[in-house]
């Protein structure tokens, strides 16, 4: 494609330099020697792209002229090439909008090289139709945004920078194939194109990972709003060849100088903030903090020493009650992984399960924790205890194997118990990402006989409305709703709401967290059918969990325990 450029300079000496410059780079270059004169070359010439024009001119200013240009050619992209070197003309042109970069004389012409091509590219995305069939065609690379980050910050121009990662994109190479999670990033990069802010460019950093970059800095809160907005297209379900995805994505995000002062660096720290991100879970979008490098490094050696654990023997379980609102019986129990590090005591599962999860230890790990609740299950069942349902969390990782029916059925059958006995555990975050996959693998784990829960309800896309089509036994409420307990009428009413049609669609109910006499109250109002949470027991081990099975009904009893929960 032809790159049609216009000259504006009042000096013909300043012109026929710049032509023979310019046109050894390829350029179709027109001129004009005043504002006038300038709007009357683009009148005729449709094709013009870029104008680069003087400040200083008779009659009208190069900013008053590129304004004009904006409105009237709205995809022309302007520059000002000038040794008028007023602060505060320069700051009223680039705040104008109608200006795309500020060049001074005498000029660089590397500079000015750079700054035309980087017009070029920004002319073409505008020229782009609204939406495309191959969207990531419009993206820029890695080096054509680094070096327009470069250009603005060396210019002095303050930028935001945002880092995007597509949460748990390689759950759709392995259930969707390559060639359809291709289509799936095309579809993705072309509806942030359609939300991302004028005049701020969008790269693909990798296959799942992308970076925006905008000519501004804002407060956090409007950065905050600036996000959602751009990932608002993504609150619906997205449909592709015949399924329905949920699209979530990890942010990070920083400012030119304050987070970063090369486009290497900021770029690196919002890579730093994503992966913070990654480990806190849910939808959070942080901006890059210093100390959080100091976290990574510890992550780091974490997830080395997790390596090790295992064989170690450092991790364990331990079981929180479930229990029946009307009875005060228990009815399940949640297994949960513990890890005793040898030197650093007890690590939260916030941070190492995620470590797991990330570098695929999370499977061997899993399964460990299954058969053992199955063991423990089929003890106890042995020892004529009180039968109750064992319930244990699969991740996301375990779910996208195709082998995790066999694997489960295995586990069931050399534990020797029944399956109904057993429970199995799913984040509405994971069973979101595609409905007919896991629809595909619920019906595997149905088929043994096993039951089926929708752990840390309300937290993902939350909608009922996909429910029926799943074969779910239980829906268990998160935390988040459950602790404004009943102080928010608008949490009551949220948690009303997930009871009654929870109980429409044959499901029983579990609500998480409950720690106080007013929240079991408001639950059994609103027929709740079992409470998990610190009100009867945080979770114990397995000999002080056989001291609840023994001693029911339990009355509430306050259970000193000196580990840590999830």
């Amino acid at each position: 494609m032809q790159h049609t450029l216009l000259l504006v300079d009042d000096e013909t000496a300043i012109l026929n330099a710049l032509k023979r410059v310019l046109r050894r780079s390829g350029y179709q270059i027109l001129t004009a020697e005043s504002g006038v004169e300038a709007l009357q070359v683009l009148e005729d010439n449709p094709e013009i792209q870029v104008v680069l024009t003087d400040y200083r001119m008779p009659g009208m200013t190069g900013g008053e002229m590129l304004a004009e240009v904006q409105q009237r050619f709205p995809h022309v992209i302007g520059l000002i090439l000038s040794g008028y070197a007023d602060l505060d003309a320069v700051i009223k042109a680039l705040n104008s909008g109608a200006v795309y970069k500020f060049l001074t004389k005498p000029w660089d012409e590397k500079e000015v090289l750079g700054a035309l091509s980087s017009a070029f590219s920004h002319s073409a995305l505008k020229l782009q139709p609204a939406v495309t069939p191959s969207a990531v065609d419009q993206l820029l690379s890695r080096s054509v945004l680094i070096r327009q980050l470069n250009q603005w910050m060396e210019n002095g121009i303050e930028t935001t920078a945002l880092y995007l990662d597509v949460k748990n994109f390689n759950s759709y190479n392995d259930s969707l194939g390559y060639e359809v999670a291709d289509k799936l990033l095309a579809l993705i990069s072309e509806k942030l194109m359609l939300s991302k802010p004028k005049d701020s460019f969008l790269g693909q950093m990798s296959g799942d990972e992308f970076a925006l970059i905008i000519p501004f800095s804002a407060s956090e809160e409007e950065n905050q709003g600036l996000i959602k907005a751009l990932l608002q297209p993504f609150d619906d379900l997205i449909t592709l060849d015949g399924r329905e995805l949920h699209i979530a994505f990890n942010v990070g995000y920083g400012t030119s100088d304050v987070d970063g002062n090369t486009s290497e660096m900021l770029l690196r720290n919002t890579q730093v903030a994503v992966s913070y991100s990654k480990r806190l879970g849910g939808v959070n979008f942080h901006r890059y903090q210093p100390a959080m490098n100091q976290i990574t490094e510890k992550q780091m050696t974490l997830q080395s020493d997790l390596y090790r654990a295992l064989e170690r023997n450092q991790f364990s379980v331990v079981y929180q009650p479930k229990v029946c609102m009307s009875t005060g019986y228990i009815v399940g129990a949640e297994c949960l992984l513990r890890w005793k590090h040898d030197s650093l005591g007890m690590i939260s599962p916030a941070i190492f399960i995620p470590l797991a999860e990330s570098s695929g230890l999370i499977e061997p790990i899993g399964e460990w924790v299954l058969s053992m609740a199955c063991h423990q299950s089929q003890f106890w069942r042995k020892e004529g205890l009180p039968p109750f349902l064992m319930s244990v969390n699969l991740s996301g990782r375990q779910l996208q194997r195709n082998t995790l029916a066999t694997k489960v059925k295995n586990i069931i059958e050399i534990a020797g118990i029944c399956p109904d006995q057993l429970e199995l555990e799913i984040t509405e975050t994971f069973l979101m990402q595609d409905i007919d996959s896991s629809l595909q693998l619920f019906n595997e784990i149905k088929a043994l006989g096993v039951r089926l829960a929708i752990d840390d309800f309300g937290t993902g896309y939350s909608s009922l409305s996909y429910l029926n089509r799943l074969p779910v036994n239980t829906l268990k409420i998160d935390r988040s709703f459950i602790k404004d307990l009943p102080e928010s009428k608008e949490k009551v009413g949220l948690v009303k709401n997930m009871i009654q049609m929870s109980h429409d669609l044959d499901m029983s109910v579990v609500a998480e967290g409950v720690e106080t006499r007013e929240q079991l109250d408001t639950l059994k109002h609103l027929h709740c059918d079992e409470i998990q949470g610190y009100f009867y027991s945080p979770p114990v081990s397995a000999e002080q969990f056989r001291t609840l099975l023994v001693n029911q009904p339990l009355p509430g009893k306050n259970y000193s325990y000196s580990g840590m929960s999830i």
